[in-house]
């Protein structure tokens, strides 16, 4: 009996159509891997980074709202009106949203902190011949705490009529509170303002959010006789007292343009300005590493003969605010 042998032969077409499917999937895993690799972390940090100018931007907003109601209070205040309270709504877009299936969003949290940042302003001035002392104080801010996952976490806040952006690396004020100094003739003129806020909440996620500020009460003080070796302290402790010292500092470089010494310690930097080896005044900014803030300090003195405080005014503003379902409350 015969057998019939048949040979094996390879399936051409097979082969061929196992390679393409082969190859089409290499092709469509390298596209994709591209995508997750490069393409979605530059797109998220692109978005990040323009969503952080977006929340300065909108804090902005708020302080421009509570500076107009404080100019509106302190006008009908000179004008012997009743001022009227009313309520300003400020929107912040608290994060970002994500890439679908690529990418989850990054959520932000926005919280008033009213036991935060308090800021402290003493001095001794003559009334009558008799030296009285005087302390004022302010605390109070709103923080969005913005956790990026691409780009460089940062907290943008409003504290005490100023707008700051802080990262790890570096804080500067972006939004000027009140606080100017001019040299007429051989007097200072010297502006301050004190903002508190009182109020309460939190929210997080990625959704568009409001502050309600409400101001309530504003008290304008002005103080024009000091004593002879009188002195003007402001104190500020806050994680961003290095911002402030840098402001406090470019403002009265800027405005008195005196000659000094720096010296920068362990803790952190200190300028004296000086007329003629007078020390006129003194800024400084200290950390502290066990809680992680700075607490910036300026003295100016009542230098008889040099350079004397002629006039100091205090701008002191009291606002409630409001942060998520919060309801706004007085102090």
């Amino acid at each position: 009996m015969r057998a019939i042998i048949r040979s094996v032969r390879g399936d051409d077409e097979g082969v061929a159509s196992t390679l393409g499917t082969t190859m089409a999937l290499l092709v469509f895993l390298t596209f994709l891997s591209l995508i997750v690799n490069q393409y979605v972390p530059a797109w998220m940090k692109e978005s990040e980074a323009a969503h952080v100018n977006t929340v300065l931007g909108q804090m902005g907003g708020l302080k421009g709202a509570v500076d107009l109601q404080i100019l509106a209070a302190h006008s009908a205040a000179i004008g012997g009106q009743t001022y009227i309270p009313v309520t300003s709504t400020s929107a912040v877009t608290l994060g970002v949203d994500g890439i679908p299936i690529f990418a989850s969003p990054t959520p932000a949290t926005m919280t008033a902190l009213v036991g935060s940042g308090a800021f402290t302003v003493t001095f001794d001035y003559m009334v009558q011949g008799t030296r009285q002392r005087i302390v004022e104080v302010s605390n109070g801010s709103i923080d969005v705490d913005v956790q990026n996952r691409y780009f460089v976490p940062q907290r943008i806040a409003y504290e005490n009529g100023a707008v700051i952006r802080y990262q790890s690396d570096g804080q500067i004020i972006r939004g000027v509170p009140t606080f100017a100094v001019k040299k007429i003739n051989t007097a200072l003129d010297v502006t301050f303002g004190l903002v508190s806020l009182y109020g309460s909440g939190t929210v997080s996620g990625t959704t568009t959010e409001v502050v309600n500020a409400q101001l309530f009460a504003v008290d304008p003080q002005e103080y024009v006789s000091f004593p002879s070796d009188g002195r003007i302290w402001i104190n500020h402790t806050s994680r961003y007292g290095l911002a402030w010292y840098q402001f406090v500092n470019e403002t009265l470089a800027n405005s008195l343009r005196l000659s000094g010494t720096f010296t920068r310690g362990a803790l952190g930097p200190t300028f004296t300005g000086k007329i003629a080896g007078t020390t006129v005044y003194i800024v400084s900014a200290a950390y502290n590493p066990t809680n992680g803030e700075y607490t910036m300090r300026l003295e100016l003195r009542n230098t008889v003969g040099v350079l004397t405080i002629g006039t100091f005014r205090l701008l002191i503003a009291y606002v409630n605010v409001q942060v998520g379902e919060t309801t706004l409350s007085g102090p």
